[in-house]
């Protein structure tokens, strides 16, 4: 896990990279029932346990472009992010001296 937040950290650096973070404590507007990617206003992947769908419906494409916006207003971007993902990178480093197999 330190892993995948250490290279949070180096992608969030990135000029042409946005990320944001929900923390665990936050509220969420809405939740998630299934993962989805927005391809430029476009089209929409659904993503479901068994399958993927891709859709070029306006209304859809445009349903999960609100949903998103609704997470993007409960996330922490830039410094805000950076902080919270080496305060978490911290507690893993802690929990390693006490987690045992």
């Amino acid at each position: 896990m330190l892993a995948q937040l250490d290279r949070l950290l180096a992608v969030e650096s990135l000029s042409t990279v946005r990320l944001g973070v929900v923390p665990w404590r936050r509220p969420v507007p809405v939740l998630p029932r299934h993962g989805f990617t927005l391809c430029d206003r476009r089209a929409v992947v659904v993503e479901t346990f068994d399958r993927e769908r891709v859709s070029v419906d306006l209304a859809e494409v445009a349903a999960y472009e609100e949903t998103f916006g609704r997470f993007e207003g409960a996330a922490v971007f830039g410094g805000e992010v950076r902080e919270l993902l080496l305060r978490v990178m911290k507690q893993f480093r802690e929990w390693g001296d006490t987690v045992t197999p």
